[in-house]
């Protein structure tokens, strides 16, 4: 028996088909010349080796790169939408002959109500507060214009589906939240652990949700909430870092990877999916072969992600030798001093590989547990067992968070303290302990976000044992400094600012003039043909 909410979402998967919709459309297609396109597809390809960004945040990451590009530099701003799509499809991340030019349109009054939005904000792009708004507003207006050229019909079905079948399992205690907020927090958990949303498409998801009319919202609708969008963006990050939303989405994430399965045994065969669902063994068949593809699939993502950040680590350790730490030592010390420089050299890249070889893939009793979820969803359309959700609370004592902060201020101060006092004591100065640390902590990093990847795929709680449970704790602080190196890291990436700017910019003018010249010439071809 397959519930009301399985129907459904089988139904709507079997139109969440973008392309299918789009071809069916007998209106003028945009299209880009397939010679010019591949040489832009391959800069991107070798662009996203330097600016590394989950798969499924390209395109959006590039709509917001080519439009920041643009408005800043001026360039084309009178035909910015039709440029900016077609920039989009020579990177290779539209298909070309796909989109109607119809969609131009509204590429342009989307950019256009977020323009107005910030030039009636009485801010300005010259100063901090301002540069951070109009980024914010950019990344908004790259979420919509994805989402209208590229709808995602599919993640909002599955968004739709797991809403009503955790819903009722949850149980959200405090006071001062109504129904309608609870729901709001669940759906938006919902949204953030299985679409794997960054804080941009969260953020567009709760502009919408705070003002319904957004979507179609012409440039004059966008004036009267200029003055307000200051409180308008601080309402939305209040509620993207309540703790019960960081509960939730910790909660929600164990289910999301069976939820996933179930998105791809409908798609695999939409037309099929409902017999399926009724042939308990073969049902059961099909779900563990499809998850052993994604643990395969997994495991070659994370030895080639091992891989990028072992070369990462070394070349950025030996730039780093060859240009502070030699001159350093020579100038400041008189000698060179050849031990730290060698642990500094080889240490990091040795962890990582360490971190790597002890990540695994789940087993056959994960696989096991993800077919009683599909079971049980199918079946029910609810989730049943609902002990495995905890209870969630949105307030926290003050008294106990500030405690928290005092023992977490000890344990930073223990671990990197221990650390440098054994660094100093084998032969290590300042500036090679500072050295050691920062590759440390982004050593420790990058390890914990491939491990994160890992445990998306985990059903089943993953168990540590005591002294695995220690070593966390102490690397915590590292962590965290990795976290934050990183963060800062990326907002002053010379290699991405020179191929965004120096390299990019000239690039991409130059693909569009040979595309208008390759145009030009076929024009002139049509006319000889027209007159024989």
């Amino acid at each position: 028996m397959i519930s009301s909410a399985t129907k459904k979402l089988i139904q709507q998967l079997q139109v969440s088909d973008v392309k299918v919709f789009y071809q069916q459309d007998n209106t003028p297609k945009i299209q880009i010349d397939d010679f010019v396109g591949k040489l832009s597809f391959i800069y991107e390809k070798i662009r996203n080796t330097i600016d590394y960004r989950e798969d499924h945040l390209l395109r959006k990451a590039a709509i917001f790169r080519i439009l920041q590009r643009r408005l800043l530099i001026k360039i084309n701003l009178e035909d910015l939408a039709s440029s900016l799509v077609k920039e989009v499809m020579r990177a290779g991340y539209l298909e070309n002959n796909l989109i109607p030019e119809s969609k131009i349109a509204d590429v342009d009054r989307i950019i256009n109500k977020y323009l107005v939005l910030f030039n009636f904000s009485r801010f300005k792009d010259s100063n901090t507060a301002g540069k951070s708004l109009f980024k914010w507003l950019l990344e908004l207006a790259a979420c919509e214009i994805e989402e209208c050229l590229m709808p995602p019909l599919a993640d909002r079905a599955l968004a739709e589906f797991a809403f009503k079948v955790l819903k009722p399992a949850v149980n959200i205690q405090g006071n001062g939240l109504t129904e309608e907020q609870k729901d709001l927090y669940i759906y938006l958990a919902v949204y953030q652990a299985l679409v794997k949303s960054d804080d941009a498409m969260v953020d567009l998801f709760l502009f919408r949700y705070f003002y319904p009319g957004w979507k179609k919202a012409a440039s004059d609708d966008a004036m009267p909430l200029a003055a307000k969008i200051v409180n308008f963006r601080t309402k939305i990050n209040a509620y993207c870092k309540a703790t019960l939303n960081q509960q939730l989405v910790k909660s929600f994430k164990k289910y999301s990877f069976a939820i996933i399965i179930l998105r791809d045994l409908i798609l695999e065969n939409p037309e099929e999916a409902a017999k399926l669902f009724v042939k308990k063994d073969a049902l059961e068949k099909k779900i563990t072969k499809v998850c052993e593809e994604w643990y395969h699939k997994v495991k070659v993502k994370l030895r080639r992600s091992i891989g990028r950040v072992i070369i990462y680590l070394f070349l950025t350790k030996m730039l780093l030798a060859l240009f502070l730490e030699l001159p350093y030592d020579r100038y400041s010390i008189g000698q060179i001093m050849w031990f730290p420089l060698i642990i500094n050299a080889l240490l990091p890249p040795l962890i990582m590989l360490i971190l790597g070889l002890f990540i695994r893939v789940p087993k056959k009793n994960n696989t096991a547990a993800v077919i009683r979820l599909i079971k049980e969803t199918v079946e029910n359309g609810v989730l049943t067992t609902a002990d495995q959700l905890q209870k969630f609370s949105s307030h926290k004592s003050k008294v106990l968070i500030g405690v928290f902060h005092i023992l977490y201020f000890i344990l930073f101060s223990f671990s990197f303290g221990v650390l440098i006092y054994f660094l100093k004591s084998i032969g290590f100065n300042l500036f090679s302990v500072a050295v050691f640390i920062i590759f440390l902590s982004l050593v420790s990093f990058f390890g914990i976000k491939l491990r994160v990847k890992v445990r998306a795929l985990y059903v089943l709680p993953v168990k540590d044992n005591p002294f695995v449970f220690m070593i966390n704790l102490l690397a915590l602080p590292f962590l965290k400094a990795g976290q934050w190196m990183s963060e800062k890291f990326s907002k002053i990436n010379i290699f991405v600012f020179f191929l965004d700017f120096i390299i990019e910019a000239p690039f991409k003018v130059f693909a569009e003039v040979i595309e208008e010249w390759v145009r030009f010439l076929r024009e002139k071809k049509e006319e000889i043909y027209n007159k024989e």
